[in-house]
């Protein structure tokens, strides 16, 4: 390799391997143009040379509440952290990649840029943001970033004769396992609020292994009906033929199978207002507040019947999200049932005088299922979330609602490898008779002494609410002495209702018990967090 400072360094934070599919391309679009180019995953960067680097691209997605991917964490921390030398005198550039529908959209990425200009890097292209149907936005960025690094870059090598073939290695979604149907049953019982189900798949010869904490990620479609409904509305022909992955398909199959229709997000919103020219739409638009909080409760339906506009087949396409799987956290362990995967579904169904809107993948599953038909899912590994190597640590798991699901496969694991460490569940739901997920296996496993503590809050059967929240700080001295034991700590639910109040009672534990003041407190379960005993999954 030439002098450090001659070549292109392209690192990348990846976790399902698309940022990793853009810094592959722009490594070998550097090379076809005689640059020497470096890929590397942030896991396997030489930290120390940072400080030596003098061209650097960073392609990174973004997990969670706006947290760097599991492969990104320790170079995450690193540029923030006390050791990243005080001046950074590279060029470079980032691409982020995300999804709009999540608040914290691409915000790794933007940290990361955000973090170098601090250090004293110098930016030569400007952030850019990839939703999950990013190919084009990605390829855009390779070919901006190669000019925008013409002015500093040697050509070292002879550069490729042959026209350049700009294509994204991706794993092709065709390609899911086709899992069999085997289970699917109401968790909830007579008079409950909501719909959960528990679903059980076959992985029978699929080759994928699951860890308790990972995700299976099932890829539904849209309901028919609900998709004739759309085409009728926007006056199109079901037969329209539309150039797709290659090949000529109809417009009603595409939009069963690859658009997403029953979420909205502002950024498909804007796109539908620049090509419709809506006023409302546009004023709308203008508060950011009202606009996230209409895409919440809205789907493209509602879109294009309120804010009526006459576009093109092949425009309104663009303005539509790729459809994406839904990852559901197993809620079974491998060790005890090494052919299946267990998951936990709550059924979407929100309901006002108009119509109901449903879920696409709970829907699928509930309505559009029989046991015995097939649907294709895909793994995914959450390596953030995960049981202790030791088996004599003590584990204590908050959930809320469907965020107990993990903790089905964490006391099966546990159970099989004779774990001898503590096991505490704290759980959360709306009423005991009727939303007590899982209820009779989980008192089995208090009676069987495999759960050495149980403890629940129903907020609505009493007057005064009661949640995982108040528990945490109801029982403080309990949690204190878990700790002092060396005990891990799990919370898994929603970010906005469960997670916040967990680490509000949690900071509250640690400047009662610890004797912390508020600031104090927050830092230390920021410090509780870097070190994984206290970890989330949250959604």
């Amino acid at each position: 390799m030439e002098n450090i400072s001659d070549t292109l360094f392209i690192l990348y934070g990846s976790r399902t391997g698309n940022a990793k599919s853009i810094a592959v391309l722009a490594c070998e679009y550097a090379r076809h143009l005689g640059y020497e180019a470096v890929c590397e995953d942030m896991q396997a960067f030489d930290l120390d040379k940072l400080g030596r680097v003098k061209n650097l691209l960073v392609t990174v997605s973004t997990h969670g509440e706006g947290e760097p991917p599991v492969q990104a964490e320790g170079f995450y921390e690193f540029i923030h952290g006390p050791e990243v030398p005080d001046v950074l005198d590279f060029k470079y550039a980032v691409v982020g990649l995300g999804d709009s529908s999540y608040r914290y959209y691409c915000q790794t990425g933007k940290d990361i840029d955000n973090r170098f200009e601090e250090l004293g890097a110098q930016r030569v292209l400007e952030v850019t943001s990839c939703d999950i149907d990013f190919e084009e936005t990605a390829k855009d960025w390779v070919m901006n970033a190669m000019e925008a690094f013409k002015p500093h870059l040697k050509v070292i090598n002879k550069p490729g004769k042959d026209g350049f073939v700009f294509e994204l290695r991706l794993q092709d979604s065709d390609n899911n396992y086709k899992a069999e149907l085997l289970d699917k049953r109401l968790l909830t019982g007579p008079g409950s609020s909501k719909k959960v189900l528990h679903v059980s798949l076959s992985l029978k010869n699929s080759g994928i292994r699951y860890l308790p904490g990972d995700a299976i990620g099932v890829h539904g479609a849209n309901s028919r009906l609900f998709v004739d409904e759309l085409l009728k509305t926007m006056g199109y022909d079901k037969a329209y033929p539309v150039k797709h992955k290659g090949r000529v398909r109809l417009l009603k199959e595409v939009l069963i199978n690859d658009y997403e229709l029953t979420l909205v997000t502002p950024l498909v919103m804007k796109k539908y207002a620049e090509l419709t020219q809506h006023e409302m739409l546009g004023r709308l638009l203008q508060d950011a507040e009202k606009t996230q909080a209409w895409a919440d409760r809205h789907d493209i339906f509602d879109l294009v019947t309120t804010f009526p506009g006459k576009l093109p087949v092949d425009a309104f396409l663009t303005v539509l999200r790729k459809l994406g799987p839904r990852l559901y956290t197993v809620a079974s362990s491998m060790a005890c049932q090494p052919e299946t995967a267990d998951i936990t579904v709550k059924v979407i169904e929100n309901e006002d005088e108009k119509r109901v809107r449903n879920g696409v993948v709970s829907s699928f599953l509930w309505h559009r299922l029989d046991i015995g038909d097939k649907v294709p899912v895909s793994h995914e590994k959450i390596e953030k979330f995960r049981l202790p190597e030791n088996d004599g640590t003590p584990v204590i798991m908050i959930a809320a609602g469907t965020g107990i699901a993990p903790y089905r496969g964490f006391l099966q694991e546990r159970k099989k490898r004779q774990a001898t460490g503590e096991n505490w569940l704290i759980f959360g739901e709306r009423n005991r008779d009727s939303d007590f997920l899982y209820e009779q296996e989980f008192k089995r496993y208090l009676d069987d002494g495999l759960l050495d503590r149980l403890d629940t809050a129903f907020s609505r059967d009493q007057e005064q609410k009661n949640y995982v929240g108040h528990l945490i700080e109801k029982y403080a001295g309990d949690i204190a002495a878990w700790m002092n034991r060396g005990a891990i700590m799990y919370v898994c639910g929603s970010k906005e209702r469960v997670a916040k109040n967990v680490r509000k009672a949690l900071e509250n534990v640690f400047r009662k018990e610890r004797n912390l003041d508020s600031t104090s407190a927050r830092r230390y379960l920021e410090k509780l967090k870097g070190q994984r005993i206290y970890q989330e999954e949250v959604y």
